[in-house]
C-alpha cells in the first residue's frame, strides 16, 4: 500500500502544493480544510487522474476535531506515514497593540493546533515503528524583527517542540523536522491570511514603516511554493532528516547572521556570564 500523507491547511499556498507534489510522488494524500469541496475541485482541476488517491477532510485544530479526523484516517487507511503541519497564520504589529485574545488565537492555531495533531498521530506512529512529522515554522522563529513579536514567539515554540520531540521519538524510528522558510510567494501577507491588531497605536512609526514594506514585498518574495513543497517531501523521504531546515537564500543568510550575533554577544559578556557559578 502507498504511504499515507496528511497535510493540514491544504486549501492553498504551500499546503496545496504539498498535496499536489505528494500525489505526483505516489502518496495517498489526506488534505484538511474547512472547505473540502473547494479543495477537491482545486486538486481535480489539474490532477483529476490522481483524485482517487486524494481524501479531503474537514478538520479544525481543536483537540476533539483533530482526534476525530485522525481516527477517520486510521479507519480508512490503517496508518499515517507522513504528517505535514502546515496550517497557521501571522498576526503582525507592535506588541503593545495586541489583545490577549488575539495572542491566544494565534497560539491556538500555530502552536496548540500543531501539538494536537502530533499528539493524535504519535500513538499510531509508535505502534508502526515509523513515521515522519514535518512542522512548518519560519525563519521568524529564529530571527525576529519589528512587528513580529507574537508570530515569532509561536514559530519559535514550533521549532523547540519539534527538536525536543525528535529526540524523544528517535527510538521509535520517527523523524521530526521544523521547516523554516524565508519569504514565499503565497497569499501569506494578504488580508485573507495575515492579521493585524484591532487596536493600533499611531506612535509606532517603525511598525508602520515595516508594514508598508511588507505590503510591497507581498507576492514578490523569492521563495517558490512549488519548490518549497518539493523540498519538504524530500525531507520526509530522507533516511536521516535534519531537525531544522532553513529554506531559501534569505533564510540561510538570516540564520547565519543571527548565530554570529549571538556568539559575538556571548564573547563580549563572557566574564559576566561565568560570574554566576559558585562551585
Amino acid at each position: 500500500m502507498s504511504k499515507v500523507l496528511l497535510v493540514t491547511g491544504a486549501s492553498k499556498g504551500i499546503g496545496l502544493e504539498i498535496v499536489i507534489n505528494g500525489l505526483e510522488r505516489g502518496y495517498i494524500v489526506v488534505g484538511t480544510s474547512r472547505n473540502t469541496e473547494k479543495l477537491k475541485s482545486e486538486v481535480a482541476r489539474t490532477h483529476n487522474h490522481l483524485i482517487d488517491n486524494f481524501f479531503p477532510l474537514s478538520m479544525n485544530l481543536d483537540k476533539n476535531s483533530v482526534n476525530f479526523a485522525i481516527e477517520k484516517i486510521i479507519n480508512k487507511y490503517g496508518k499515517v506515514d507522513v504528517v505535514v503541519n502546515n496550517a497557521g497564520y501571522a498576526i503582525l504589529g507592535a506588541l503593545e497593540e495586541f489583545s490577549i485574545e488575539e495572542i491566544k488565537d494565534n497560539f491556538d492555531v500555530n502552536v496548540f493546533g500543531t501539538f494536537n495533531v502530533m499528539k493524535a498521530v504519535l500513538p499510531y506512529m509508535r505502534k508502526q515503528k515509523s513515521g515522519s512529522i514535518i512542522n512548518l515554522a519560519s525563519i521568524s522563529g529564529s530571527v525576529t524583527g519589528v512587528s513580529q513579536s507574537i508570530y515569532s514567539a509561536t514559530k519559535s515554540a514550533v521549532i523547540m517542540m519539534s527538536e525536543a520531540l525528535s529526540l524523544e521519538v528517535a527510538e521509535f524510528n520517527i523523524k521530526v523536522t521544523a521547516i523554516c522558510p524565508g519569504g514565499v510567494r503565497t497569499d501569506f501577507l494578504d488580508t485573507s491570511s495575515m492579521r493585524k491588531p484591532k487596536e493600533q497605536i499611531s506612535e509606532y512609526n517603525a511598525v508602520q514603516q515595516t508594514m508598508k514594506k511588507l505590503d510591497k514585498l507581498n507576492h514578490n518574495q523569492s521563495g517558490d511554493p512549488k519548490l518549497v513543497a518539493k523540498a519538504i517531501l524530500e525531507v520526509a523521504e530522507m533516511e536521516k532528516a535534519p531537525k531544522r531546515l532553513y529554506l531559501n537564500a534569505g533564510a540561510v543568510s538570516g540564520i547565519k547572521d543571527k548565530v554570529s550575533q549571538i556568539l559575538s554577544e556571548v564573547e563580549e559578556n563572557i566574564d559576566l556570564s561565568l560570574s554566576t557559578d559558585s562551585l
